[in-house]
């Protein structure tokens, strides 16, 4: 079972189920996703033990590099697919893939729902 408790921020004050963020280890509210600063240790051990992580966000067309080791969109310098993190060339990448993103990451923000 999960756990679960009421949220401290103005306009929330929801229950749910808060997630710890690995990264930074801050538990964060499910709803309004705001740092929920009056969770003790004992709470940080429990949400580690039941496995309530911060879901995993992906973007489109990620891919990770050799060299950082990081998964993230890429950047385009000039015509060069580099790292968005450390800024090396992604010379993993097959041509054909490289065309398809050069052309793709001109647009991929740019989406209107």
């Amino acid at each position: 079972m999960a756990f679960s408790t009421q949220c401290i921020h103005k306009g929330c004050y929801k229950n749910m189920e808060p997630y710890l963020d690995p990264d930074n280890n801050k538990i964060y509210c499910s709803s309004c996703d705001q740092e929920l600063t009056n969770l003790t240790n004992f709470v940080k051990v429990q949400l580690k033990a039941n496995k309530q992580y911060k879901p995993k966000q992906s973007k489109s067309f990620s891919v990770k590099c050799q060299s950082c080791k990081k998964e993230d969109r890429p950047k385009l310098i000039g015509k060069e697919v580099v790292c968005s993190s450390c800024s090396k060339p992604l010379s993993q990448l097959s041509e054909p893939f490289k065309m398809m993103l050069r052309e793709k990451l001109k647009s991929a923000d740019k989406d209107v729902c």
